[in-house]
C-alpha cells in the first residue's frame, strides 16, 4: 500500500508539521466482535439487531495492532438493525475521540439518522496522526477495525464516509486515497493536504472557513519552528485535487446567504466540480465522483456544525453531509441547502 502511496504521502509532511505547530496553543474497554455476524442464529434473510453483532455502545473499542493496542470509540444507534450505514470521525490534534464525537454533534445526528459512528483515537500525548512514518501505524488500525466491524456484520460496506479535521482531515485523505473503494465521500475539513490520490479519488466535499487562524484559507508562508513554508490557498489546492480526478474544466458555483444574523451564519460559497472518472486509479471511468469546495464566510478553524462559545454558526454542518453521503452513497449536490 505505501509503495506509491509513501511517495505521495512525504508532500504532506510539511502540511501537517503547519497544522501540529499552530494548533499548540473513561469507561470500560471492549474487544472486536468475532464473525458474530455469522453465528447469530437468525433465519435466512433476517437482519440482525445491531447489538447482537455491533460492540457495546460508547465503549472504547480495543484493536490490538503491531505490539501496542489502539483504541476506537463506536457509537451505535438505539434499536437498530444490521448491517449499519457508518461515518468514520478523525479528529484533530491534541483532541479526543469520545469528545469529538460530542462536540462536532455528529453523534447524536447519526443516533437520530440510524448511523453508526467509529471515531478512531490517535496515539501520543498530546495524541494524533503519525505523519512522519506516513500513517502506516494508524493505517493498519483503521483497517483492522473497519474489517472487523464489516466481517462481523456490524456495518455495511457500501454505505460510509469518513471525515476529518484539522490533522485528523490530513489522515482521513490519506486512508481515504490508500482506500479509495472504501467510502462514498470523503469530508475534510480545515486541513486540506495537497492532492496524493494515486489510486483514485472518492467523492470529496472540502470545508474551510475563511478566517481560519491555523490553516489560512489563502494559503501564504507559515512558520514551522525554525522554517518557514509555503501553503497554496485552498480553492487552488481544491483544483488541483479535481485536476487529479480528472474532472470537468468547469465548476459550478453557487452563494447561499444565511442571514444577516452573525448567530445565524455567513454566506457559504460553494463550488463543485462534476463529470470526475475518480483520477488514474479509475481509468475506465466506470464510477463517476464529484470535488467540492465550500467556503464558509466568518468561521474559523472549527468542525462546521459544532457548537462554539459564541454561538456562531458555519452556515453549513458537515455531520449531516457525511450522514447523508452514508446512507444515499454519494454527498448532497449543494451541501449548503441540504445541510445548513
Amino acid at each position: 500500500m505505501t509503495t506509491r502511496l509513501g511517495i505521495a504521502a512525504t508532500v504532506m509532511r510539511t502540511f501537517a508539521a503547519v497544522i501540529v505547530a499552530t494548533s499548540c496553543v473513561g469507561g470500560r474497554s471492549t474487544e472486536l466482535p468475532e464473525q458474530a455476524g455469522r453465528a447469530t442464529g437468525t433465519r435466512l434473510g433476517a437482519r440482525p439487531s445491531a447489538t447482537d453483532v455491533c460492540p457495546p455502545e460508547d465503549r472504547p473499542v480495543e484493536v490490538p495492532v503491531g505490539g501496542v493496542t489502539r483504541r476506537a470509540v463506536v457509537r451505535v444507534p438505539d434499536d437498530a438493525v444490521a448491517p449499519l450505514p457508518a461515518v468514520v470521525l478523525v479528529h484533530g490534534f491534541a483532541a479526543q475521540a469520545d469528545e469529538f464525537v460530542v462536540s462536532s454533534g455528529v453523534g447524536a445526528q447519526a443516533d437520530e439518522a440510524g448511523v453508526m459512528v467509529i471515531a478512531p483515537q490517535g496515539r501520543g500525548d498530546p495524541s494524533g496522526w503519525d505523519v512522519l512514518a506516513d500513517f502506516d501505524a494508524d493505517d493498519a488500525f483503521l483497517t483492522q477495525l473497519l474489517d472487523s466491524l464489516i466481517d462481523s456484520g456490524c456495518i455495511d460496506r457500501h454505505r460510509v464516509a469518513m471525515g476529518g479535521h484539522s490533522a485528523g482531515s490530513a489522515f482521513a485523505a490519506f486512508f481515504g486515497c490508500a482506500h479509495p473503494d472504501r467510502f462514498n465521500a470523503l469530508v475534510l475539513n480545515a486541513g486540506l493536504p495537497p492532492p496524493i490520490c494515486v489510486r483514485g479519488t472518492p467523492n470529496l466535499v472540502v470545508t474551510h472557513g475563511v478566517d481560519d487562524p491555523v490553516v489560512p484559507y489563502g494559503g501564504g508562508e507559515q512558520r514551522v519552528g525554525d522554517a518557514t513554508v509555503k501553503l497554496d490557498s485552498v480553492p487552488d489546492s481544491v483544483q488541483r485535487w479535481a485536476d487529479q480526478a480528472g474532472c470537468a474544466a468547469d465548476p459550478a458555483v453557487k452563494v447561499a446567504s444565511k442571514g444577516a444574523d452573525p448567530g445565524e451564519g455567513g454566506p457559504v460559497t460553494w463550488t463543485r466540480w462534476r463529470g470526475c472518472v475518480g483520477g488514474d486509479g479509475n481509468p475506465a471511468g466506470t464510477r463517476r465522483v464529484s470535488v467540492g469546495l465550500a467556503a464558509l464566510a466568518g468561521w474559523s478553524h472549527a468542525w462546521p456544525g459544532s457548537v462554539t462559545e459564541s454561538g456562531a454558526s458555519s452556515g453549513l454542518d458537515d455531520g449531516c453531509v457525511l450522514i447523508i453521503a452514508a446512507r444515499t452513497g454519494a454527498p448532497p449536490v449543494n451541501p449548503a441547502d441540504a445541510c445548513p
